[in-house]
């Protein structure tokens, strides 16, 4: 059911994740009550879309840092890069979609991203969607032994293969990285500072290693753990509308970009904040 909160109404999409929020004009500067009820409600939510907005790459970064202080992505620190701005990512036959595989957004950073923010600013006439999911939901759904089982466990995260970084970045930049940011142990379980809920950390994309296991266990077990968060039972899949502005919570979801709509182009503007 639709709710009015503030002048804003807040439309619930999933039973676990997103909503879509009318009543604000992202065009206007967020004073601290109305974050406030942002954060909120993203506390609630954890995603929230903001359709027929037309913001351009200030307004955007504006409204990111709202929320917290500007994320450079390591391989932008490792090569000299020290300030951030609206990256623009462009997906269409010369450069291929590279985000359509589960995860959350730079987890292999020892400080990674706390939320995120898209905006919609060229869309392909059909396909293009993304879809979150709810690691709230994802841990919730365990049962209480294997919940005691990974409680206390570690793993570690790293770039991965790389191969979606070098065809961005060109493998100079991707070898700097490596050096710079050989990956983060995190909790494979994280406890949310402002909900106080349990979400499972680890994701298909990134996460590489329990510590401490020997690699066949951890495989089964990651490969386990890494298949169950993405049940659609945890799910929301979003179309999205040109002008359109999304924020969400990376620490308690991960997502996925889908990439069924080439030869069309889409381009979409990411500022990211920790």
């Amino acid at each position: 059911m639709d709710s009015t909160l503030s002048g804003l109404v807040v439309s619930p999409r999933a039973g676990n994740l997103g909503a879509e929020v009318r009543g604000i004009d992202l065009r206007r500067p967020l004073d601290g009550p109305g974050t406030a009820e942002l954060r909120s409600l993203l506390d609630e939510h954890l995603v929230l879309f903001f359709p027929e907005q037309h913001i351009d790459d200030d307004q955007q970064m504006a409204f990111a840092l709202r929320f917290g202080e500007p994320y450079v992505h390591p391989i932008a620190r490792a090569n000299g890069r020290t300030t951030a701005g609206c990256e623009h990512i462009v997906d269409d036959t010369d450069h291929p979609p590279f985000q359509d595989r589960w995860h959350t957004d730079v987890s292999w950073d020892l400080a990674p991203p706390v939320y995120g923010t898209l905006r919609a600013i060229d869309l392909p006439p059909k396909g293009g969607d993304t879809i979150w999911a709810s690691m709230y939901a994802a841990h919730d759904a365990l049962s209480p032994v294997m919940q005691k089982v990974i409680e206390p466990l570690e793993a570690h995260h790293t770039m991965g293969a790389s191969r979606s970084f070098i065809s961005k970045a060109g493998p100079e930049a991707v070898a700097r990285t490596l050096e710079a940011f050989p990956g983060a142990v995190h909790p494979v379980v994280g406890t949310h500072p402002s909900t106080g809920r349990r979400f499972l950390n680890v994701n298909r994309e990134f996460t590489q290693t329990i510590v401490g296991m020997e690699p066949e266990e951890s495989e089964a077990l990651l490969g386990f753990l890494t298949g169950h968060a993405t049940h659609p039972n945890f799910q929301m899949r979003h179309s999205w509308t040109e002008g359109e502005v999304a924020i969400w919570d990376e620490r308690c979801t991960h997502h996925f970009a889908v990439a069924d709509f080439l030869p069309a182009r889409r381009e979409m503007g990411r500022v990211a904040v920790v």
